[in-house]
């Protein structure tokens, strides 16, 4: 009872605005793109087709090896619905329900990252649309699961522009993964301004409270910091629950 009079109380208390959406609506705007893409090509030639079907068949073999292991790494297929969200005290709430599916050696993630202020005259939020298009899960196995990925960030406000984001994830877990202590970077960049729309770090501990056949219920603790255009700072404690179907 009381993990869940945590998540209620961390998910649902009032604050008081300290105008980070404000700002970080501002930052956007002025670092817009004033100008388009450079059409210049790139002249190198590119990689061997030998190279690249070297790459496609040791990938096929590692993903291969990872489904025959499910013995000692049971969600190597799995699907995972999270409802999490962290708040600062007096200050905004950050929002983050979030899907991922798992096959081998291969994911993909994607969530909305709302971040929500009682102003004055009301609550005003941003939300962002971050898809991890395509991660590799490099390390599966009874301890350890490490994966890294890549796709884009979708600012859903001002002009609604797009950004590179990569990730890179390490999870510590106990064997039969009833508890697990995971570590989470992601990084957005435009790459033609070297604008940094966000960077973030998050540390939880997942522990398990139920299991139902292949669904498995998971409370989670832990926090979040995000850098927004290098200037804006949000941060919280974050809670919530996991489901995770494998």
């Amino acid at each position: 009872m009381k993990p869940f009079l945590l998540v209620c109380t961390l998910l649902f208390g009032l604050g008081v605005s300290h105008a980070q959406v404000d700002e970080i609506k501002g930052a956007s705007k002025n670092n817009s793109k004033k100008s388009g893409h450079s059409s210049d090509s790139d002249d190198s030639g590119g990689v061997g087709l030998d190279v690249f079907f070297f790459l496609f068949d040791g990938l096929g073999s590692l993903h291969t090896s990872k489904l025959q292991n499910r013995d000692n790494y049971p969600s190597a297929v799995s699907l995972d619905v999270a409802f999490q969200g962290a708040i600062k005290p007096s200050s905004y709430y950050v929002l983050q329900p979030r899907i991922r599916g798992t096959w081998g050696l291969f994911s993909t993630d994607f969530r909305m990252n709302y971040l929500i202020e009682d102003d004055v005259e009301g609550f005003k939020h941003i939300r962002t649309n971050d898809w991890q298009v395509l991660q590799l899960n490099l390390i599966t196995n009874r301890f350890f699961t490490f994966r890294v990925g890549t796709g884009f960030m979708q600012e859903a406000f001002e002009s609604y522009r797009y950004f590179s984001e990569s990730a890179v994830m390490l999870n510590i877990h106990a064997p039969d993964q009833s508890k697990t202590l995971g570590f989470e970077f992601r990084f957005a960049k435009d790459w033609d301004t070297g604008v940094n729309p966000r960077r973030e770090l998050n540390v939880q501990y997942q522990h398990q409270i139920f299991h139902a056949s292949a669904l498995h219920g998971y409370v989670t603790i832990g926090g979040l910091y995000q850098r927004y255009y290098n200037s804006i700072n949000v941060w919280g404690v974050e809670t919530g629950l996991v489901f995770r179907f494998f």
